[in-house]
Formats: structure tokens, sequence, C-alpha cells
């Protein structure tokens, strides 16, 4: 793989940023101000999601991030000063206890951060697995009254509270060529940890193509649009207006995946380090097996590790954007990560540089004929 040239700093600061689904102004700003410079025409649809242009003619390619992460709404404010919380987005409950979520209060510019417990005098933890509606978010406050006064209101946006970082380990790893007597290299993995991976990594790939067609001023025989998407983690909404404003030949869903390899998901094929996954099949979408093939033969003749990735539930963007105008090709380029949906996920660095080089490729590629004889018969 040719040298890793991520932009970890902006990384770091979207993913710490705060923007739960219907609630991703912050985030969309953010996004906004990186990626005008890089494009040559800047739309918007009316849902929040942010689009980059950049080409003139030739087929239409979207990539697609949602700028949205898993969040939480205050449901009530109870009399002793306890705050209850529904979801946005999949939320697992036995992740929760103990954790602490970042509250964005209706008044009041102050963030206010509490900790959500099940109530146990002994401890955060019980024998049994609980619902969210058994927790509770304590933030110091004794009545109802004091929670009102710092500003909190029913229907405010919360957020996991956690911090960005990087770490790195020494693998040893043998080639697939290597003689059973020879040493197997020692490599360094880049890792990255974060409360929102998903999905400002997909926004972050596709800022990163986007800054690499400006700065080594590739061409290519297409137009290609980047898009910032909201509210995926509440049914893929953004992608679905932000597409119908588009209408793409051509659609990629980039997003963080399921990953195997760990204790008791040994069943799971997509494995952290090996490469971007790319979709065969989940619950919104079968993945065209021309273009799919196209995509996996491309990476092998390039050099790029890539590997087949499953969804046997939920969906991506490519769901919605597969489905515009009459029809669009679509894949989804997934980064294997651990503990989605967590205050902490996990992934390789250099699985995300391998999906931007090989995205870039890509659009190196996709011209007119090439686009067509996906759905040529």
């Amino acid at each position: 793989m040719a040298e890793n040239k991520l932009d970890l700093a902006y990384l770091e600061k979207l993913c710490n940023a705060f923007g739960p689904s219907g609630h991703e102004r912050e985030v969309q700003k953010m996004v906004l101000n990186y990626g005008k410079p890089l494009a040559d025409e800047v739309l918007f649809d009316k849902t929040g999601s942010v689009i980059f242009k950049r080409g003139t003619s030739g087929p239409k390619i979207m990539l697609a991030g949602h700028a949205d992460e898993i969040g939480y709404l205050v449901q009530s404010i109870e009399k002793n000063g306890f705050l209850k919380i529904s979801n946005l987005g999949g939320i697992f409950p036995g992740n929760l206890i103990g954790h602490e979520i970042l509250i964005r209060p209706f008044k009041g510019g102050e963030k206010i951060i509490g900790i959500t417990t099940n109530g146990s005098l002994a401890g955060p933890h019980k024998d049994k697995i609980p619902k969210l509606s058994d927790l509770f978010v304590d933030i110091g406050c004794a009545t109802d009254e004091e929670v009102k006064e710092l500003g909190i209101r029913v229907g405010d946006p919360a957020v996991p509270y956690a911090v960005y970082r990087s770490l790195t380990r020494k693998r040893k790893e043998k080639k697939k060529d290597a003689k059973p007597d020879e040493e197997p290299e020692i490599k360094e993995a880049r890792l990255a940890v974060a409360k929102a991976f998903d999905d400002r990594i997909g926004v972050f790939m596709a800022l990163e193509v986007m800054r690499r067609l400006s700065d080594d001023h590739i061409s290519h025989p297409n137009i290609v649009y980047a898009a910032s998407t909201t509210q995926e983690e509440v049914g893929c909404r953004g992608a679905r207006t932000a597409a119908q404003l588009i209408q793409p030949d051509i659609g990629f869903s980039l997003d963080v995946t399921i990953c195997g390899g760990g204790p008791g998901a040994k069943s799971i094929e997509q494995k952290m380090g090996k490469g971007v996954a790319v979709g065969v099949y989940d619950s919104s979408m079968i993945a065209n097996p021309v273009f799919r093939r196209f995509v996996m033969e491309l990476a092998e003749e390039k050099g790029i590790p890539c590997q087949t990735g499953f969804l046997n539930r939920g969906g991506t963007d490519a769901g919605q954007i597969h489905l515009s105008g009459i029809g669009a090709p679509s894949l989804f380029f997934g980064i294997p990560t651990r503990y989605v949906h967590s205050h902490h996920a996990m992934l390789d660095l250099d699985d995300v540089e391998g999906a931007i080089q090989l995205l870039i490729e890509l659009i190196k590629k996709l011209d007119e004929k090439t686009v067509a004889s996906f759905t040529t018969l």
C-alpha cells in the first residue's frame, strides 16, 4: 500500500464533535468549512445533508458518509433530579451502565455531563442485562427544579462522552506466499478509538477523496458528489433526500461494519486490519454483482487490501441510494470496527487509507462505458 496520508488532526475534531441524529448542525458546519474549498459547487438538501460536487461531465458518482452518531434524548426529568433517556439509533443498554453522556441543554451554553446508572446501591451492575427504560442519568441534582435551572428540558439531545485517541501496536504477519520456515514480517498497526466512528469515518473518507482529487490535480471521467448525510441511524433519511437531489449513476455508502477476530465474534468474516470490507448483502440491498466484481478485481490489480463484507441484518445509506431515480448500482464500503454503537469503537487506520486509495482508483476508471456495463445484459 502507498504512503498513509490521512489528515488525522481533522479526523479527531470530527469524531469529538456533537452530532446525534437530527442534531448534526455542529458537525455539518465543520464539514462545510473543510469541504467547500475542495468543491466546484456545494449543494444542500432540506434534511441538513451537505454535498460537495467536483467535475463537469460524465456519470454521477455519489460517496455518502453520514454525519449523525448514536445518541439519546432526555425523555423525562424525575422529581429526585435524575433523568430518563430514550435512544436515537440502536443502543445496547448493557454498554451504558457507569458511562458518561454529554447533554446539550435547551437553555444556556453549558454542556452537562451525566452518569448512566441502574440505581443499584451496590454498584453499577446487575446480573441481568438492563433495558434502556431501566436506566437513569445522574447529573448531580437532587430535585427537578435544580435540573431545570441548568437549562435542561425534555427533548434535549445527548451523545456518549468520550474522546478520540490513537495507538500503535507491533504485529507479526506472514506473507501470503511465505515459505513454511520464513520469518514473519513486523508490521506496525496504527489504531484509533473514538465514540463516533459510526459514521464520521465515512464522512472523513469522502472528504479525503475530495481533498486528494484537488491537491493532486487528479482528472476523472465523471462527476463526484461527496455527501455528508443526516439521520442514517434512524432510517437513512438524509441519504434518501440527497440521492433524490443528485440522481446518481453509481453510489457508495462509506461506513463502519461489524468486525470478527475477537472473543465471541468468530463467525464474522470481515476483520480489522485486513482491508476495507466490500459488502455483498444486507437487509436494505443486494450488491450489483458485476459492479462488485469490478471493484474487487481493481483492488487486487492495485495491491490494495480488501475483503468480503456481510451484514446479515441492518442496512446503510446504499439501501436508499440504489433505489434513487431509476436505480443506481451501489456498494457498501465498511471499515471493520470493534465495539460499534458504544463509547469506544476501535478501527485500523490502514483500512481507512486503503478504502480511500481504492475509491480514487475507481473514480479514475468509472467512465460512461464502464458504468453502463454494470447494468447491460
